[in-house]
């Protein structure tokens, strides 16, 4: 299935068009085989919840005309593009000196932040130094210091009804989702502005994408579905009734090196994270604003 001209890739990675792969669709994961995580003193192979889709793995280069349908113009906003870059020097070298990426849990990430207040002061200030130019005059905010273990295919999982202290075995993989609240709906997700999200680790993560809005994903499915199925169709769910009913439109994964960004709209379009094949503890900082480039 050909991808459409929907949401638009804006590329100033210095691989540009080499970091994106594609392929040729996802999979209820029940039908696929998640691979080992090993890490410290934990082994495990991830669950999913009962609704959650998958990725296939048949990745490969984009055509030229693929490209081309992911190739922004003068409609770019904070909903409808996928911004890619890298940090600036400086604060990269500041990032480096705290040494984030030698950490090998949750608890020394932070440790290392409260081991150096001079440099995460610093830190703090360079970033926001970066980020006021592309927040559109609009305020943004810190929201978490994101952390995943090595070698896990899809990343995202509510973890807020585990005990303190939880094995990452006891996780419930989500699969390629969009992020949602209770305030938001299939027709006004566009309108909560995006996130950056800026890999502070050792290894190379990805960010899996379909490059839809929700709008125009539940435009298909009216397409496609009677009127009582419709009616069912809701910002939580809309996930699992495209991929059923979709299963053949690609997914895009874009390689996200150390210091590299992505600013996306992760409540208007399917989603995950990736950490198959690091090694080393996943580590990235995400601010909430309206970015573009």
């Amino acid at each position: 299935m050909k991808i459409k001209r929907n949401i638009m890739v804006q590329n100033l990675l210095p691989d540009g068009v080499d970091a994106l792969m594609i392929n040729s669709g996802t999979v209820h994961h029940s039908h696929h085989k998640a691979a080992l995580v090993s890490y410290l003193d934990e082994e495990f192979i991830p669950e999913y919840v009962n609704y959650a889709y998958v990725n296939k793995r048949d990745w490969r280069p984009l055509t030229q005309e693929e490209i081309t349908c992911l190739s922004p113009d003068e409609s770019c906003n904070d909903h409808n593009t996928l911004y890619l870059g890298e940090i600036p020097t400086a604060l990269k070298e500041c990032f480096q000196k705290i040494g984030l990426e030698h950490s090998i849990d949750r608890d020394e990430v932070f440790e290392r932040f409260e081991a150096n207040p001079a440099l995460t002061l610093e830190a703090t200030k360079l970033l926001n130094d970066f980020l006021m130019p592309m927040a559109n005059n609009k305020e943004f905010k810190f929201h978490c210091i994101g952390v995943n273990y090595p070698n896990v295919e899809l990343v995202a999982s509510n973890t807020t009804k585990l005990p303190r202290g939880f094995k990452q075995a006891e996780k419930k993989f989500m699969g390629i989702h969009n992020d949602a609240t209770q305030s938001m709906t299939i027709h006004n997700a566009h309108e909560f502005g995006n996130r950056i999200s800026i890999n502070l680790g050792k290894d190379t993560r990805y960010l899996l994408f379909v490059n839809l809005s929700l709008k125009e994903a539940y435009t298909m499915l009216t397409e496609k579905l009677d009127e009582t199925e419709i009616a069912n169709i809701n910002v939580s769910n809309i996930p699992a009734y495209f991929f059923k009913h979709f299963p053949e439109y690609p997914v895009i994964r874009v390689a996200q090196k150390p210091y590299q960004y992505y600013i996306a709209a992760t409540d208007n379009y399917f989603h995950d994270g990736s950490t198959l094949g690091g090694k080393h503890l996943d580590v990235c900082i995400v601010y909430f604003g309206s970015f573009q480039h």
